[in-house]
C-alpha cells in the first residue's frame, strides 16, 4: 500500500503557510494567486490551523465579517488533523472522511513537511486501480 510520503515525492513537498494574525484577505489572496484551497496556519512558526476557501465563506461571508479587519486565525479550523509521511493512503481516507477533510498536513519530528488533499490521494487510487486493470487485462488477452 502506498504512502503519504509517495504522495510527495510525486508532487513535491512544498507547502502554502500563513501566519494567524494576519488578515483573511492576505490569505485569499494567496489562494488565488497560488491556484490552491487550503493555507497550512501557522503560530510562531508551528502549524496551528487550516484556512481554506470554505472557511472563507462559511465564515466570512455568510457570518457578514469583512476580509480586510478579520485575522485568519478568528476562521481557521482548529481542529488540526495531521499524518505522518509513512500514513498509508488507505488511513488518510478514513480520516479524511470521518472528520469531512480535504487537507492533511504531514508532520515528520514535529516539522511540516508537507500536505495532501483528497484530490492527491484520489489521484493515486484511480491510478493505481488503472494499473490493475491493465495488468488483468493483460492477462487475460494472453491466457
Amino acid at each position: 500500500m502506498k504512502t503519504v510520503n509517495d504522495i510527495l515525492e510525486q508532487k513535491g513537498r512544498e507547502v502554502h503557510t500563513i501566519e494567524s494574525k494576519q488578515m483573511v484577505r492576505d490569505a485569499i489572496q494567496q489562494l488565488a494567486e497560488l491556484g490552491i484551497g487550503a493555507l497550512v496556519v501557522v503560530k510562531d512558526g508551528k502549524p496551528v490551523g487550516l484556512m481554506s476557501e470554505r472557511d472563507y465563506t462559511c465564515r466570512v461571508i455568510l457570518a457578514g465579517k469583512h476580509s480586510d479587519n478579520t485575522p485568519v486565525e478568528d476562521i481557521m479550523s482548529n481542529n488540526l488533523i495531521v499524518v505522518a509521511p509513512g500514513t498509508n493512503l488507505n488511513d488518510c481516507m478514513v480520516l479524511m472522511t470521518e472528520n469531512r477533510l480535504r487537507h492533511l498536513p504531514v508532520m515528520n519530528d514535529n516539522k511540516l513537511v508537507g500536505l495532501v488533499s483528497i484530490g492527491d490521494i484520489v489521484k493515486d487510487i484511480i491510478s493505481e486501480q488503472q494499473f490493475v486493470i491493465e495488468q488483468l487485462e493483460q492477462y487475460i488477452y494472453h491466457s
